[in-house]
């Protein structure tokens, strides 16, 4: 978990934030959204990257206005790196460590939270 982690924070650090606020994954080698090319409106996931790639940075308001939910996704998986550390020190499995820490419910939180910053998002691009 932890190591997992610490490669999305690496891959962040290593690609450098689009000024539009989403097109950043396309550094990957990822393709355009193509929800957003169909639509014009942008998917929940438009932005993320961004949000990530600036908020590795210390630039929390420009991630929250490319993604909030990326701004919050980043916190926790800065979150779970110590978590990770602690679960294999002490030899947990990762069921004990989801367990321990109630991350179903964290993940169920933060997916209603998706759902929402795309309603939002959708309804505003109208």
């Amino acid at each position: 978990m932890a190591g997992g982690c610490l490669l999305v924070l690496v891959t962040a650090a290593a690609i450098e934030p689009d000024a539009r606020g989403y097109g950043t994954h396309t550094q990957l080698g990822l393709p355009p959204c193509g929800f957003l090319l169909l639509t014009g409106s942008p998917c929940p996931g438009c932005g993320l990257t961004t949000a990530f790639a600036y908020a590795i940075r210390g630039h929390w308001s420009l991630a929250a206005s490319a993604n909030p939910l990326g701004l919050a996704l980043f916190l926790a998986v800065c979150f779970c790196i110590p978590l990770g550390v602690t679960a294999a020190l002490r030899r947990w499995s990762l069921d004990a460590a989801v367990d321990r820490f109630a991350l179903n419910r964290w993940a169920l939180a933060l997916a209603g939270c998706a759902v929402a910053v795309w309603v939002v998002r959708f309804a505003a691009a109208l």
